[in-house]
């Protein structure tokens, strides 16, 4: 079967359909997507507020929570005690199919009457404050948070303890401002890197043990700026840099990206895979254009994901298979659907947890053959099910997702505009909502930060009492207690910038989640790489064998 190119009914843009491609949709049962994986990936993401936390008022107790829905939303929104407990029943607000209206207004009606969540918390302990939250103990402003404990200020942290400030870290611990590092300890202001312990400033280090400012190294200890030295060395070098000094980790980026720029980097991030294309894709096998994968096979399109087998156009999802255009999931056989939770068999859902065999419900728990919340017997179910499937194949529904009108957020309050920007007259322009009342302070600061002390060993847990303002956006922020006794444990400075605008600056630091065309500056060879055209003028980019041979 020959590729297919079509026109993407949402940007006008070409996109090509691979051979593979018609394999995995003919056995999903739905047809030839109508939009570009692009404009696919941006309506996913519309529908997933990460950050944006209001204060709004419980609609089951009145009291006050906090929530990433704001008052205006026209669903009522619930405390997570109160929605995981037993005092509603989602069920009462079934539905009965209208074969005359098409299935995403049914949806959207039933969307306005059922209760949400106020923040996606699912057996976790004392992480109100954080959102999209499993398996997690004692976290704050963690969004993305997987099975960790003590980690505060952080995006996409999985299976960690004791970090602060981090971006896309995977099984670490103690780690400080890193950005896409997995297996590592007491790993401070490093990026791309793979079992580093006790080391500062690092990018693209595998292995490394007390190294500081360097590039590229495997199995190496006592390293600074890529020159070996001895362990006096080292001591001596961090006692004369204090890390709580700006100009000391200034230098140390300084040092380490000049030799970024005559060192080979790397093309694609990654280990362990087979077959594979995009970046940061681990222990994967035939996995295509898909990023921050941590295992899988035959999947495409898939960003943030831990696992994704026989599975397409996924987002920040943990464990995935036979799996199409879904978003925070971990099951099988899930279509369109978000935040769907160890379920199987489940099409066109939202927010239901341990279910199987249900179609456009939202909310529901434990249970089986529902449509619209309401309970049929698995033989009626089963007759209605084609049914409703053929009458959205002729509303051009079936395969879809959910439009961008049912998306209780604006394009600003979503993740979608962190990976997809859009200034607000762009965004007003393609249809989308738009946040005016962001919640913030400022000019309510207690103290300023230059008069904070200077030495970490004389801080106070009295600085929890004042307030901040942020040296770059003047918005208010707090520190809290554990954050305290992190830097004083480490000798670092406290941070002169809100949380918002220290994840922003992690975040320009990534490589966009597109691919470009190269060439490795060693062999010639044509490649595709997730570093900008303009980047590669500056950088010799390798493809991954000549990186290997020079390297290893």
């Amino acid at each position: 079967m020959n590729s297919q190119t079509k026109n993407c009914q949402n940007c006008k843009q070409d996109f090509t359909i691979e051979p593979e491609d018609f394999v995995f949709y003919e056995k999903m049962k739905v047809p030839l997507p109508e939009k570009c994986p692009q404009c696919r990936l941006q309506l996913r993401m519309l529908y997933r507020n990460f950050k944006t936390l209001y204060k709004r008022t419980s609609s089951m107790s009145g009291k006050s929570i906090v929530s990433m829905y704001n008052q205006e939303v026209p669903f009522p929104v619930y405390d997570i005690s109160e929605w995981w407990g037993d005092d509603w029943d989602p069920m009462v607000y079934g539905i009965n199919i209208d074969w005359g209206q098409s299935f995403f207004e049914q949806f959207h009606s039933l969307f306005n009457k059922v209760p949400q969540i106020s923040i996606l918390n699912i057996q976790s302990e004392n992480c109100e404050y954080s959102n999209m939250v499993t398996k997690s103990k004692n976290c704050y402003l963690v969004f993305g948070c997987v099975n960790n404990e003590n980690c505060d200020y952080g995006h996409i942290v999985w299976h960690s303890k004791d970090s602060i400030d981090n971006l896309y870290i995977f099984k670490s611990e103690s780690c400080y401002e890193c950005i896409d590092c997995l297996n590592c300890n007491k790993l401070l202001y490093s990026q791309e890197c793979e079992g580093c312990v006790e080391s500062i400033g690092l990018f693209d280090c595998r292995g490394c043990l007390n190294c500081i400012g360097s590039v590229g190294l495997v199995n190496k200890s006592y390293y600074i700026f890529n020159k070996q030295v001895t362990k006096e060395e080292y001591q001596n070098f961090l006692k004369e840099n204090q890390l709580y000094k700006e100009s000391i980790i200034k230098k140390i980026f300084l040092e380490r990206e000049k030799l970024r720029k005559i060192l080979p980097q790397r093309a694609f991030f990654g280990s362990r895979n087979n077959n594979v294309s995009g970046n940061h894709i681990y222990n994967a096998h035939n996995v295509y254009y898909s990023f921050d994968v941590k295992g899988g096979e035959k999947s495409k399109f898939c960003f943030t994901v831990r696992s994704a087998i026989d599975t397409h156009d996924a987002n920040f999802s943990t464990d995935l298979e036979e799996c199409y255009q879904v978003l925070t999931c971990h099951g099988n056989k899930i279509m369109s659907c978000r935040n769907v939770h160890d379920s199987h068999d489940v099409y066109y859902s939202d927010n239901c947890h341990n279910c199987d065999n249900i179609f456009g419900c939202i909310g529901l728990r434990k249970k089986s053959y529902c449509i619209f919340n309401k309970q049929y017997s698995k033989e009626k179910y089963q007759e209605l099910l084609p049914q409703l499937i053929q009458n959205m194949k002729k509303n051009n529904e079936w395969g879809a997702f959910f439009p961008k009108e049912i998306s209780p957020f604006g394009y600003n309050e979503s993740i979608v505009n962190e990976y997809i920007p859009l200034n607000r007259e762009k965004a007003i322009t393609q249809g989308f909502k738009w946040q005016d009342n962001i919640p913030s302070t400022s000019g309510q600061e207690t103290i300023k930060l230059e008069d904070l002390l200077k030495n970490p060993l004389e801080y106070s847990n009295e600085l929890i009492k004042e307030i901040l303002a942020c040296k770059n956006c003047h918005r208010n922020f707090k520190l809290i207690s554990r954050e305290i006794a992190f830097y004083k444990r480490l000798n670092l400075s406290l941070p002169h910038e809100c949380f918002n605008c220290r994840h922003k600056n992690r975040m320009e630091l990534r490589n966009p989640r597109v691919l470009f065309d190269a060439m490795c500056a060693k062999c010639n060879l044509n490649i595709k790489t997730s570093y900008k055209t303009e980047d590669q003028k500056i950088y010799k980019i390798y493809c991954e064998k000549c990186y290997q041979q020079e390297v290893y």
